[in-house]
C-alpha cells in the first residue's frame, strides 16, 4: 500500500512537501500495458499489485476494454477501481494522489454511462476540488481538472480554455515529477491538450500536442491514430 509522510505548508499540501514511499516499476509497468490495449497484462498486473497502483491498472483495463467495445468487461474493472480508490480516500484523506485519481475514475464512469452523470458528477468535482486543495501544483490533479474542465458544459463552469490552462501547468509540472512513484500522464496530458485545441479550431496546436505525445511514447495507440485522422 502506498505510505506518505505529508508535510504540512501553510495548510496545503502539495508533491514537493511528500516522502513518498511507491512503486514508480509497477506504474510503468500499466502505462505500458495500457498504452498498448494490453488487457491480458492490466488483469494480471491489477491482481499483482495493491491499493493505488491496483486501482490504476483496473482504470486503464477498463479504458482498453472500452476501446475494444467489451462494455461489461470495461464497466465491471472501472467499479473495482473506484471500490479500491474510495477505500483509499478514506483510510488517506490528505493523499491528493488518491482524490485525482478517484475523480477522473468517477469522470470517467460518466463517459461510459451518460445517465449517471447527475450521482457521478458531483462525486467527480468534489474529489477534484480535494486534490485541488491539497495539492495544487501536482501535475496528475492538474491533469484531472483539465479533462474535467474539458467535458464539463460551460453552463456549469466547464471550458475548454480553462482545459487548456489546466494542461498546460499539468505538462509543465511533469518536469518535477519523474521519481515521485506516481509518475504517469504526462502524453496524456498532451493528448488533450490537443483535442482542446482542436475544440478550438487550432489544428495545427492539435497535432502538435499529439505529436508531442508520440514522441514521449512511440506506442501510444491513442495519440497516434489521432495523427492518422487530422493530419
Amino acid at each position: 500500500m502506498k505510505k506518505q509522510i505529508l508535510a504540512t505548508v501553510i495548510g496545503i499540501f502539495s508533491l514537493n512537501s511528500m516522502s513518498i514511499l511507491a512503486d514508480q516499476a509497477t506504474i510503468n509497468d500499466i502505462e505500458a500495458a495500457a498504452r498498448a490495449l494490453d488487457t491480458v497484462s492490466l488483469q494480471e498486473l491489477s491482481q499483482s499489485s495493491d491499493s493505488y497502483d491496483s486501482a490504476l491498472a483496473n482504470y486503464r483495463l477498463a479504458v482498453s476494454f472500452n476501446v475494444k467495445a467489451d462494455s461489461e468487461a470495461a464497466n465491471a474493472a472501472l467499479d473495482q477501481a473506484m471500490e479500491t480508490m474510495e477505500g483509499l480516500t478514506a483510510e488517506e484523506p490528505e493523499n491528493p494522489e488518491a482524490w485525482a485519481l478517484l475523480g477522473h475514475i468517477y469522470g470517467t464512469k460518466i463517459g461510459f454511462n451518460p445517465m449517471k452523470g447527475m450521482y457521478y458528477g458531483p462525486k467527480a468535482g468534489k474529489s477534484i476540488a480535494k486534490a485541488k486543495e491539497l495539492a495544487p501544483e501536482n501535475p496528475r490533479v492538474n491533469l484531472v481538472s483539465g479533462v474535467s474542465d474539458y467535458f464539463t458544459p460551460t453552463l456549469f463552469g466547464g471550458s475548454k480554455t480553462t482545459a487548456i490552462k489546466s494542461l498546460s501547468s499539468a505538462i509543465n509540472q511533469y518536469a518535477d515529477d519523474s521519481d515521485s512513484g506516481y509518475h504517469w500522464g504526462l502524453a496524456e496530458a498532451y493528448v488533450w491538450r490537443g483535442l482542446a485545441q482542436m475544440e478550438l479550431g487550432e489544428s495545427n496546436k492539435a497535432l502538435n500536442d499529439w505529436r508531442a505525445a508520440v514522441a514521449i511514447q512511440p506506442n501510444f495507440y491513442w495519440a497516434s491514430t489521432l495523427i492518422e485522422k487530422h493530419q
